[in-house]
């Protein structure tokens, strides 16, 4: 799995989850509380090649799993194929 920091809009705490998959449009991502749909957010991620924060909102959730919940997040600016071709290559190295 690959370590994400997710901070909702008006939040005063940030969630720790975990990146499932990746797409140029948006992120899957495993959560440990539960985000409305709607909800603006701000995806942190960090690897050992570059840090960098993603805008966007909620678009759906998932059933919870064990001690984590499924959300899809799409990006406020979709990022490109290739943007989501390198973020999944380190992803994967990780996982």
């Amino acid at each position: 799995m690959f370590s994400v920091t997710v901070e909702s809009a008006g939040a005063l705490q940030q969630l720790a989850g975990e990146l499932l998959d990746v797409s140029d449009g948006g992120l899957l991502l495993a959560l440990p509380e539960s985000l409305a749909v709607g909800t603006r957010v701000e995806v942190q991620l960090e690897t050992p090649v570059m840090a960098f924060a993603l805008p966007g909102r909620i678009v759906w959730t998932g059933t919870l799993r064990g001690p984590s919940q499924p959300h899809g997040v799409v990006f406020d600016l979709e990022q490109g194929p290739p943007f989501a071709q390198r973020l999944y290559e380190i992803a994967r190295q990780s996982w």
